[in-house]
């Protein structure tokens, strides 16, 4: 599945029929930006195109390149919010707008302050759309590498726009809906409605949505009795306490942080605590979605796949803690 109709509606007429006019294309689209007075912008992949007036994608800016002024930038907005900008304002504060179908649209606006707490947000002046991908049996590859007898738990690391929601995604798909053989009871914690949104998520899997992740986390372990949860951008203190209450209660993790190198995890308070709690298997750091990557085993136990586990970069930063 490809969300990006779901997101063309919500553009302008101008901006939905030149993206269209590029069909062998738009299944590569990763990003829409668009910003008040600029050119609009299409990422395929990784690739910024500008959109000329004929539909035709430039890699440098021309005089003729679609541009969105007030009147359109505004109704564009609108849209987003479903025409109610006030039942946003929780979201918007934060930076975001969620989609009726689960597409988080990137926010930049100014914010306004009443007695010294952040009330609203005025004056918006750019879009970020990423576009949720589903591609089926992405992960695949990695989890016949490190699922043997018993589900692993993993952390997934990488830069944005990696895959690591993609991953996550088909993840949970797989190990819910027959993987090895069993069902294994999956419940995603889509604090966003990121993850499972409109997408197949598997036959045997739970989805609390909107709720912060931490306190999802409890809510799962004490009510759904999952195998393994399923949550995207770890970040606080608090969630790492509730991981670490998941895991005393026997519950499994798969779990997503920001990083783009074994080099940073040291800088990386969040991600070097969960590590440190000696309860995750696996590393797996997506250097190019999962075609490209790396998978650090954090149990030191032994692995067919000799040249991914346990390389110099993560012997040399942590020593005796990984062998």
């Amino acid at each position: 599945m490809n969300s990006i109709y779901s997101v063309l509606d919500l553009l302008s007429f101008e901006i939905k029929s030149s993206i269209l006019q590029n069909h062998l294309l738009i299944s590569y689209i990763t990003e829409i930006r668009i910003r008040l007075n600029k050119p609009v912008i299409v990422y395929i992949t990784d690739e910024p195109n500008f959109i000329g007036r004929n539909g035709e994608y430039l890699s440098v800016p021309a005089s003729d390149c679609l541009v969105t002024h007030n009147e359109e930038f505004e109704a564009i907005i609108n849209k987003l919010c479903n025409n109610s900008f006030h039942t946003n304002i929780e979201t918007l504060k934060k930076g975001y707008i969620i989609t009726k179908s689960g597409i988080r649209i990137g926010v930049c606006s100014k914010a306004v302050y009443s007695k010294g707490e952040l009330t609203s947000v005025k004056d918006i002046t750019s879009i970020n759309i990423r576009i949720p991908h589903e591609y089926k049996n992405c992960a695949r590859q990695i989890l016949n590498e490190i699922y043997r007898d018993s589900i692993p738990s993993i952390i997934v690391a990488a830069l944005p726009s990696m895959g690591k929601t993609t991953f996550l995604r088909d993840l949970a798909r797989l190990v819910s809906s027959g993987y090895y053989g069993k069902y294994r009871k999956v419940c995603i914690i889509d604090e966003r409605g990121e993850i499972a949104g409109d997408f197949d998520v598997g036959i045997n899997t739970d989805v609390i949505s909107n709720y912060p992740k931490a306190d999802a986390i409890e809510m799962a372990i004490r009510t759904m009795s999952p195998e393994i949860i399923v949550c995207d951008e770890i970040g606080t203190v608090k969630e790492l306490n509730k991981i670490k209450f998941g895991f005393s209660s026997g519950v499994h993790f798969a779990v997503s942080v920001h990083t783009d190198s074994v080099e940073s995890i040291r800088e990386d308070s969040i991600l070097f605590n969960l590590i440190q709690c000696r309860c995750f298997d696996y590393l797996i750091i997506l250097e190019h979605y999962t075609d490209a990557y790396k998978i650090y085993n954090l149990k030191g136990e032994a692995s067919e796949n000799s040249r991914n586990f346990n390389d110099n970069g993560l012997l040399g930063l942590f020593g005796d803690f990984f062998e």
